[in-house]
């Protein structure tokens, strides 16, 4: 197999990946974006597009060719951790190195965990097993973990740690969003200009939008803490609905659900033009 991550299997495993991640994420921003104005739709999150799914024709099959393409991504996450592409044989920064094997890892787990998720109703089904319909919702797994962190003496750190890195992840996805960092810096592209400029634009608003969701669940998991009360963990549906407790509520969640398009759309952009991007 050619291990080459610009080229071959890899390649074709790495583009599948992102373009299926594009498909998911550009789905949750139609759904929200629908809800937000009462056009139909459901401010959701990977649950209620699974849902969404098993409502159509040949739902749990469409809902396993999602999973076989966050299988890929979970594939080239685990690729990166293992190769590290880009890094040269001789760098002398292991804890950097170290960073980037553990965000692909976790990277590689979370969205593992997202493929199955898709591909358990088919599971199901073709164990005739019942039951085989979308998950409910509700965060009932992570709330349930919560309240077990809080029952014990050094929990509450583990949930201060989580937050921490939660808003990490927010303050970096506005830092890529503002520095647009994740283009690659090419002088001269006449040829493909707008297409450029169109990536660009859509991993600019992708990230913001990002961004206003880790801030909101970060905000969650510290009232998780300071209430003693793991219902106030909401999760991405939750913090989506937070958004319409502001003025102007249904606006801020029409743009950031256009946001998450946008950041679909750029991830199957970067499924076509890797060589644009320094998104890996």
């Amino acid at each position: 197999m050619n291990m080459d991550p610009d080229e071959g299997h890899v390649a074709k495993i790495r583009s599948a990946g992102f373009f299926m991640k594009g498909v998911v994420y550009s789905l949750v921003g139609v759904l929200t974006f629908m809800a937000a104005f009462g056009l139909g739709g459901d401010i959701t999150s990977t649950d209620g597009v699974i849902r969404f799914l098993l409502g159509l024709p040949l739902g749990k099959i469409l809902g396993a060719i999602v999973a076989l393409g966050l299988l890929a991504y979970t594939l080239w996450r685990l690729y990166e951790m293992l190769f590290l592409p880009g890094f040269s044989s001789g760098s002398d920064k292991p804890a950097k190195k170290g960073f980037k094997r553990f965000r692909y890892f976790y990277s590689a787990v979370f969205y593992g965990f997202i493929a199955y998720s898709f591909a358990k109703p088919l599971i199901k089904d073709l164990r005739g097993q019942e039951h085989a319909g979308a998950p409910s919702g509700g965060n009932s797994e992570q709330k349930a973990a919560l309240w077990e962190l809080l029952s014990s003496d050094w929990g509450k750190y583990v949930i201060w740690a989580l937050a921490i890195i939660v808003a990490g992840q927010a303050i970096w996805q506005f830092k890529l969003a503002y520095s647009a960092k994740f283009m690659r810096k090419i002088d001269n592209y006449p040829d493909i200009k707008h297409e450029y400029d169109f990536i660009r634009k859509a991993g600019k608003i992708g990230y913001v939008a990002r961004g206003v969701v880790f801030g909101i669940i970060s905000f969650f998991l510290i009232k998780v803490i300071l209430q003693h009360n793991a219902d106030a963990y909401k999760g991405t549906e939750g913090a989506l609905q937070y958004l319409l407790s502001f003025s102007y509520g249904p606006y801020l969640l029409g743009a950031t659900a256009l946001g998450l398009i946008g950041y679909g759309v750029f991830n199957m952009m970067v499924a076509r033009h890797a060589d644009l991007t320094t998104v890996n």
